[in-house]
């Protein structure tokens, strides 16, 4: 199968692409070329078939990566690019706001529509690696699960209007470690293509998420007071 990868300099997007390399071609695009380079030869050491690499900001719109993509036809595309994931609402500033948007919501929905008019009803993936503050407000990252939650509306509407189109929604309840191969990073990968070989639609990852969900609808201050007595120990 062809895979493509958003965000796969990223730790989250890299693990995600090897775990899916075995006997795979994969195309990674990411803004980090070192960082695109170390996924690369991850997937390779992984059994990937080929693969082909393309550095690109999607803070400038899809530009050539979405012609690059639909010409390459893609079984399976894998979004795990996010500028605003580790960005608190404090931290955004305003000039910043239409570049994140690029990147969080606008240029990869412009490649995946691109991608399934191309394949021209043939079955497509589609698996979005979101949060589950797409579903669960957090304290100062309003922007960044408002933006998730948009997205994960977009897909879904895609997915309802073309029946070719198989979305899978991995909401992640754990903080996961930036730091490259990283061990949290790597399960995640595993369980994502796990969850995808059994033909599930949302799956979460991560236990303290769930119980974080739980917390906050039973009751909003726990959940609020959780979050904040955890960043004064962390």
């Amino acid at each position: 199968m062809n895979i493509m990868v958003f965000g796969a300099s990223s730790s989250i997007g890299a693990s995600v692409a090897e775990s899916f390399s075995p006997g795979n071609n994969l195309f990674l695009t990411g803004r980090n070329a070192s960082g695109l380079k170390t996924a690369a030869r991850r997937c390779m050491r992984a059994g990937a078939s080929d693969v082909v690499e393309m550095v690109w900001d999607l803070g400038k719109g899809p530009g050539g990566l979405e012609k690059e993509a639909a010409g390459w036809r893609p079984d399976i595309v894998v979004n795990a690019a996010s500028a605003s994931s580790r960005l608190r609402d404090g931290n955004i500033a305003a000039e910043d706001l239409e570049k994140i948007v690029a990147v969080d919501l606008t240029a990869p929905l412009d490649v995946i529509r691109a991608v399934i008019s191309d394949r021209c009803g043939g079955p497509i993936g589609i698996v979005y690696i979101s949060s589950f503050l797409s579903v669960v407000p957090g304290p100062d990252r309003a922007i960044y699960g408002a933006l998730k939650r948009i997205h994960e509306k977009v897909l879904l509407g895609l997915a309802a209007s073309h029946p070719e189109v198989r979305l899978m929604i991995v909401r992640i309840s754990k903080r996961i470690s930036s730091g490259a191969e990283s061990r949290e990073a790597e399960d995640l990968g595993a369980a994502v293509v796990e969850g995808y070989q059994r033909g599930k639609k949302t799956m979460y990852h991560g236990v303290s998420g769930r119980f974080g969900m739980f917390l906050f609808y039973v009751q909003p201050v726990f959940f609020t007071l959780g979050v904040k007595l955890k960043r004064l120990i962390c």
